[in-house]
């Protein structure tokens, strides 16, 4: 059960990183196109790649101990995207 669970999360990870990557208009409706937010969005996109592909070695070798530092990892990069993105959003778009 906890396989199936961590390759769903792996592919919702794979998924993100895809939009992060190529579907990049999507977020500029939110935040100033320029450069820098361009290099924020690859960052992320990045790391969620990297995550994903853990995730399918996490989902593997099944052990416990990946799978919570699996899980950890996801949800302090999650975090920071999200407090980053907000504060990006806050900001006014000139």
């Amino acid at each position: 059960m906890i396989r199936i669970l961590m390759a769903i999360a792996t592919l919702l990870l794979l998924f993100v990183s895809y939009y992060l990557f190529q579907k990049q208009k999507v977020f500029f409706v939110l935040i100033k196109e320029d450069e820098k937010n361009h290099a924020f969005l690859q960052f992320y996109g990045s790391a969620y790649a990297f995550l994903g592909v853990l995730g399918i070695l996490a989902a593997f070798f099944n052990q416990r101990f990946f799978a919570l530092l699996f899980l950890f990892l996801v949800i302090l990069v999650s975090a920071t995207f999200s407090i980053r993105f907000a504060k990006k959003i806050a900001e006014p778009k000139q």
